[in-house]
């Protein structure tokens, strides 16, 4: 079912279906235009920002095995939350081995040794692999929420933080495969995470 989030949009189709056709372009009906010879001009559903790996700076500050702990502390508490810890694996010992999968990407992705590509190789695409399980812009966020948690409690130095937030944010947007709106996901910077995420 085609949904507009847009509150302001929907007031005006009610107002004026014809006027509020141009900002809706899915061929759904919902405004009355279904008819033979009827075009419904190309369009695009999702943008993607670019997305910047840490620098090795990142890696040379916090090293592997702390980056680790990190990496486990994010997904520990995602498995935790009530709305999409059903995403994780229940078994205590198949997390612990799928944690040693994904920490190895981020240690890898941030300069340290190779053992991810060496197992898993090296041609990752990051949406490709969350194909298998349901992510929307609620999940995305929630995902957000909790990497500014891990990244409030660690001894990253600011400037690291915003480094590996600046990486995730962006590559985040990636993992949405389950539109629940057709306005663009929000961006949350460094600059404005705190006043988002962060715990009172």
């Amino acid at each position: 079912m085609c949904q507009t989030a847009q509150a302001a949009q929907t007031a005006q189709a009610a107002q004026s279906p014809q006027s509020a056709e141009s900002g809706h372009r899915c061929a759904c009906n919902r405004t009355g235009g279904f008819h033979s010879g009827r075009e419904v001009p190309a369009g695009h559903d999702l943008e993607y920002p670019e997305v910047r790996f840490p620098t090795h700076a990142l890696f040379a500050e916090i090293g592997e095995e702390k980056l680790r702990a990190l990496v486990f502390r994010h997904h520990s508490l995602l498995r935790e939350d009530a709305e999409i810890g059903h995403l994780f694996a229940a078994d205590d010992a198949v997390f612990a081995q799928r944690m040693q999968v994904i920490s190895a990407f981020f240690v890898e992705a941030c300069g340290g040794p190779a053992a991810y590509s060496a197992t898993e190789g090296d041609n990752v695409c990051i949406r490709t692999r969350h194909f298998p399980f349901d992510i929307d812009e609620r999940g995305r966020e929630i995902w957000l929420e909790k990497l500014h948690i891990v990244l409030e409690e660690s001894a990253l130095s600011e400037g690291m933080r915003e480094m590996y937030w600046t990486w995730l944010e962006a590559m985040s947007v990636r993992m949405i495969n389950r539109r629940r709106t057709k306005t663009q996901p929000l961006r949350f910077p460094w600059a404005e995470a705190r006043a988002r995420f962060g715990q009172s």
